[in-house]
């Protein structure tokens, strides 16, 4: 129960976020990707294999390895 200007009102005046329930996420189950993305360091597109994840933002993302150089490559994915 949240005190009436008490510590709720000093960590939003200092800016602290309260601790909050993480909920599981759809990516937990391991969803893969398979497609095209831009490597930085060859500079040209490369077909991958990766996981997908969901972004501190809330944006879904597949995160995979480039197979000539080892580069980490990222693809930002659509909402569906």
């Amino acid at each position: 129960m949240p005190l009436s200007g008490g510590e709720d009102a000093d960590n939003r005046r200092h800016g602290r976020r309260l601790a909050q329930a993480t909920t599981p996420r759809e990516t937990d189950m391991g969803e893969s990707y398979t497609g095209e993305a831009y490597c930085v360091k060859c500079k040209e597109k490369r077909d991958f294999t990766g996981e997908v994840k969901v972004s501190d933002s809330g944006r879904r993302m597949a995160q995979g390895i480039c197979k000539v150089c080892g580069t980490k490559l990222n693809r930002i994915l659509g909402k569906a």
